[in-house]
């Protein structure tokens, strides 16, 4: 065989290709039997065994979805097949930007997930609109936009979304001038510290992507106000129009000017002097916050201000969220964000949901007690109520939620934590004669969905 090595030498590169490109990929493979997340080195994440693939085969639909193709009706094909506004080349369909369609899902695949009271974006009372399990659906759609990799997705939207917002500096192990990473400051007069950069955000976390925070954020100050590129309108209150989240943030802005900041002496001096406690793993932060997602939609808070504004009223007193870092009881995003901040200290927070919510979200629900007075009905929050199905489909226990579970994402708060949802069992009465229905409305965070908080830590949190 050696009398032939120049021969058996052309076939190293062929072995080094099949190598290179077939086996070593296969390494990869372990994140199927990990709890893997964003910014893990593959083999390095916590073992959970077959609990991905028991949860994929588990799901009921999963043979649906391995095996079903959207098919036109033959007769349906040959009449419109020459239609250039339909552009049909087969009666196999396949959607594409802009495509229109509207489905009809019988019963059996909409099964008893899918079910609730409330009027559709606030038309009539929620008897009316009673939405039952086990009934057939017809649903109208247009695909505007499609994504391959939801998570390179969100976190290329918050770094833009970041960098619209007075910029970014992100924090690294090592400088590294290709990507603008920075080792941490620890001299408060570096230029890239935290407090004194150009910049409105700084990595919370040296390794942790897509999780930034501006620590001198001041809510009073229109310069420290965001700007959202596609703002929130459902031509209802208060979300009219795309100004209305701007007139919102104005509004927000004086009632929380009044209520912490009523003199500019009012504002903590510990933080001024940058002289005051950091709450630490260990200490307890008494925190009022105020939950965006990335189009200006407030999505729950806890400051009674800020209700009012929203709701148009304060059904319940907010209260402080007590907070131990080190008890991990809150979404990854504050334990990696709070231990670092000060006491008395504005801040705000951007993230993606691989440390809030995941890929699963959080499902809506609508719960009901009642009590001996009579009340009245609020057609707004019954449109609040509707976009809990929203979440059926892409849910933790929807259609598609359900294959990707909580393979990214820390399963957010847990009980809804203090957030309950959007808008933390915030609802309204409903009339029943003698006796008051109050139906809470935990609407849902979607899956993969970019979260801001605007927080506010008490001085006296210790």
């Amino acid at each position: 065989m050696l009398a032939q090595w120049d021969l058996q030498i052309l076939l190293v590169p062929g072995i080094l290709l099949v190598l290179l490109f077939s086996y070593v990929p296969m390494y990869g493979v372990v994140m199927g039997f990990q709890d893997f997340q964003l910014g893990d080195f593959p083999g390095f994440s916590q073992w959970v065994g077959f609990k991905h693939f028991q949860t994929m085969f588990a799901d009921k639909y999963f043979g649906l979805a391995m095996r079903n193709t959207l098919k036109l009706d033959q007769e349906y094909f040959d009449k419109y097949k020459n239609d250039p506004e339909r552009r049909l080349t087969s009666t196999e369909l396949q959607l594409r930007i802009g495509s229109k369609i509207q489905l009809y899902m019988p019963s059996t695949v909409v099964g008893n997930g899918v079910e609730g009271t409330g009027g559709y974006e606030g038309q009539g009372s929620p008897s009316k609109y009673t939405l039952s399990a086990n009934r057939p659906f017809i649903v109208t759609m247009e695909i505007r936009d499609t994504v391959s990799n939801p998570l390179e997705r969100e976190g290329k939207n918050v770094d833009e979304f970041s960098d619209g917002n007075g910029g970014r500096l992100v924090y690294g192990k090592e400088a590294d001038e290709k990507t603008q990473t920075v080792v941490r400051p620890t001299d408060p007069e570096d230029p890239n510290h935290a407090y004194v950069t150009d910049k409105r955000w700084v990595s919370a976390c040296d390794t942790i992507p897509q999780l930034y925070v501006n620590v001198r954020y001041d809510p009073t100050q229109a310069a420290d106000r965001l700007d959202y590129p596609a703002p929130y309108h459902s031509g209802y209150e208060p979300y009219v129009t795309e100004e209305s989240v701007k007139t919102i943030d104005e509004k927000i802005a004086e009632a929380l000017k009044k209520r912490f900041y009523p003199d500019d002496d009012d504002k903590y001096e510990g933080v001024v002097k940058l002289d005051a406690d950091s709450v630490t793993l260990e200490g307890t932060a008494k925190i009022w916050y105020i939950g965006r997602f990335l189009d200006g939609f407030i999505f729950d808070t806890n400051i009674d201000e800020v209700k009012k504004i929203i709701y148009g009223e304060v059904k319940s007193a907010g209260s402080a969220l007590s907070y131990k870092p080190s008890e991990r009881k809150m979404i990854e995003a504050f334990y990696y964000t709070i231990p670092n901040l000060k006491y008395g200290q504005w801040a705000e927070l951007i993230t993606t949901s691989t440390n809030a919510y995941g890929s699963s979200g959080k499902t809506g629900s609508t719960s009901s007690s009642t009590s001996g007075t009579s009340g009245y009905s609020s057609s707004y929050y019954d449109y609040l109520n509707y976009l809990n199905y929203l979440q059926m489909y892409y849910g933790n226990n929807g259609y598609y939620g359900g294959y990707y579970n909580d393979y990214y994402g820390y399963g957010g708060l847990g009980n809804y934590g203090y957030y309950g949802g959007y808008y933390g069992g915030y609802g309204g009465n409903y009339d029943s004669g003698e006796t008051t229905t109050t139906t809470k409305v935990y609407t849902d965070i979607p899956s993969f969905s970019p979260l801001i908080f605007q927080i506010y830590i008490e001085p006296d949190g210790k």
